[in-house]
């Protein structure tokens, strides 16, 4: 990540940073998003989602 990237990430996240705080932050940001980057996403398994929604209108035994 270069320091370019760093300020157009501020820019979108609307974050103000020091200028002489921004190689620190460029190098946090780098080793968070390593594993992220590193991580080959087709070779993991899909899991279900966690919740699932009913269609509407439609509600269980319990009246709510």
């Amino acid at each position: 990540m270069t320091l370019d990237e760093v300020r157009a990430r501020m820019r979108a996240a609307g974050v103000e940073i020091r200028e002489d705080r921004l190689e620190l932050v460029r190098r946090l940001l780098a080793d968070a998003l390593g594993p992220v980057r590193a991580l080959d996403t087709r070779a993991e398994k899909p899991l279900e989602p966690a919740v699932t929604f009913a269609a509407a209108g439609a509600r269980g035994g319990d009246g709510g």
